[in-house]
């Protein structure tokens, strides 16, 4: 979930009350979560986490009962929607780019897919700033990407592997769609991806019936209708470069589910 005062109409809360038809790659798998978890050990048996948004699988990440998690997110209806149950975490509502701790006062903070939520490269910086300084010494900050490939995939190609049935899910189409038609600044329009989804899905029950995706799937792209927030998907390289002035890269790991490539979750240690 975002972190970020971005203007006009949000769409996230309508996102977060569908959160249950939502799947990887857009919602953390598994093995996203495992490379959170293989963090922890190092901070021993109470660290002191920060979660960016209210991700469900990252507040239940196999935390330490002992563990300090706060997490941070802009919406108040997005923390109401899917926020922290009971004593396991603490939700505050903040932007990402002022946040509201103390200097050196987090071991590991993690987030999924939030830097694309962010618009790109001034709100990459500005949130590296800030995660570099509530950063303890010793201190890890790990966040799965959506990263465009290095060479941007064409429109072309994506409808044609949706035509020759190669693509695996619908969340899928939509992330190789979003990468697709981003313009070179890497902000594209929320909205221009719903509206560029549903060009290419034509027939909805068509395609259902085609790929045996589920409807209300589908129908969940009605949720970018009327959207004025942006996405960014830059390359990998991008992000690490736009990051590098306050953090830097430790480890990756590289999931293997469908578009996994694209998908890392990348360590960085403050500089």
């Amino acid at each position: 979930m975002r972190g970020a005062d971005l203007p006009g109409d949000d769409h996230w809360p309508r996102h977060a009350r569908q959160w249950a038809l939502v799947g990887p790659p857009l919602r953390p798998s598994p093995s996203d979560v495992a490379a959170v978890r293989a963090q922890l050990p190092r901070f021993g048996p109470a660290p002191r986490g920060l979660v960016l948004g209210v991700t469900p699988e990252l507040i239940g990440a196999g935390w330490p009962a002992t563990a300090r998690l706060i997490a941070i997110e802009r919406s108040a209806e997005v923390i109401a929607a899917i926020g922290p149950r009971g004593p396991a975490a603490t939700a505050l509502q903040a932007d990402w780019r002022a946040l509201p701790l103390a200097a050196r006062s987090i071991d590991l903070a993690v987030g999924d897919g939030v830097l694309s939520t962010l618009r790109f490269p001034e709100d990459y910086r500005a949130l590296a700033g800030e995660l570099a300084r509530v950063l303890a010494p010793g201190g890890r900050v790990a966040l799965r990407l959506f990263a465009a490939p290095a060479v941007a995939e064409p429109l072309d190609a994506v409808a044609a592997a949706l035509a020759a049935g190669t693509i695996g899910s619908f969340h899928a189409l939509k992330w190789r769609v979003a990468m697709a038609i981003q313009p070179a600044d890497r902000n594209v329009a929320v909205a221009a991806i719903g509206r560029a989804v549903e060009a290419l899905c034509g027939d909805r029950a068509a395609l259902a019936a085609r790929t045996g995706w589920s409807p209300a799937v589908i129908a969940a792209i009605d949720s970018y209708r009327g959207s004025r927030l942006s996405y960014s998907f830059p390359p990998q390289a991008e992000v690490i470069a736009a990051l590098g002035d306050a953090l830097a890269v430790v480890d990756e790991v590289v999931p293997t589910y469908e578009l996994g490539a694209r998908c890392p979750t990348v360590t960085w240690a403050r500089r």
